[in-house]
C-alpha cells in the first residue's frame, strides 16, 4: 500500500505508448474502490482498463491473441485467482507478449494473497516497489485499522480500502503500531 504500484503501471503504459507500442490494461474486477472501469492512482492519474477475473479471462486471452500488444499490464493482481494467473501465463508463453503484474504480496494478516502466491511461484522475475513506515524503515506489511481505532488482524483477507490501511515495517506490524506512541490492541 502507498508504494505507487498503480502510478508505476501507468508510467510503464505511458513509456510503451510514447514509443508507438500498444498495451492492454487490465485490473481485477474485485477492485471497485475508485472506478469500475479505470486504473486509478493516488496521484490522480487514471486510465480505462478491462476487468479481469475467472469469468472473463478466456475472453481476454482471445482478445490478446487477436491483437498485437507490446505488453499487458495488470493492476491489483493479488486479487486474482491462481487459475487466472496460470491461464495468463499460458497466453504469455504461447503468444510471446510480456505481462507485468502489479499488486500486494500479503494481506493485513501477513498471509500471501492467492494471486500473489501464484505469481511468486511462476513469475520470471520480481521487482519490489518500496514505501516507508512512519519510523523511516522499509514498510513491508499493512495494518488494518477498524472504525473504533483498533487494529484488526483476523477476518476476511479480501478487503478494499485506503485510509484504514497503514503501511508499516514488520516490527510495527507485530506491535500493531500505526504511529509513534500508539499501541492499538488487535481485534477480530
Amino acid at each position: 500500500m502507498n508504494a505507487g504500484k498503480s502510478t508505476e503501471l501507468l508510467q510503464v503504459d505511458h513509456n510503451y505508448l510514447s514509443n508507438n507500442m500498444q498495451t492492454l490494461l487490465l485490473k481485477s474486477s474485485f477492485d471497485t474502490r475508485h472506478s469500475d472501469i479505470e486504473i486509478v492512482s493516488r496521484l490522480g492519474l487514471r486510465k480505462k482498463a478491462m476487468l479481469l477475473d475467472d469469468d472473463s479471462v478466456e475472453q481476454i486471452i482471445e482478445h490478446i491473441r487477436q491483437n498485437s500488444y507490446a505488453c499487458v499490464l495488470i493492476d491489483e493482481s493479488h486479487f486474482l485467482s491462481a487459475n487466472t494467473i496460470w491461464k495468463l501465463s499460458d497466453a504469455c508463453d504461447e503468444y510471446g507478449v510480456p505481462m507485468m503484474f502489479f499488486g500486494l504480496k500479503t494481506d493485513y494478516m501477513g498471509h500471501l494473497f492467492e494471486g500473489s502466491k501464484a505469481l511468486l511461484e511462476i513469475a520470471d522475475n520480481f521487482r519490489e516497489l518500496k514505501t516507508v513506515c512512519w519510523c523511516g524503515k522499509k514498510a513491508t506489511m499493512n495494518l488494518l485499522e477498524g472504525q473504533d481505532g483498533q487494529i484488526i488482524k483476523f477476518g476476511n483477507p479480501l478487503r478494499l480500502g485506503d485510509s484504514e490501511f497503514h503501511s508499516v515495517c514488520r516490527k510495527h506490524w507485530k506491535m500493531g503500531q500505526i504511529q509513534p506512541n500508539s499501541q492499538k490492541s488487535s481485534t477480530n
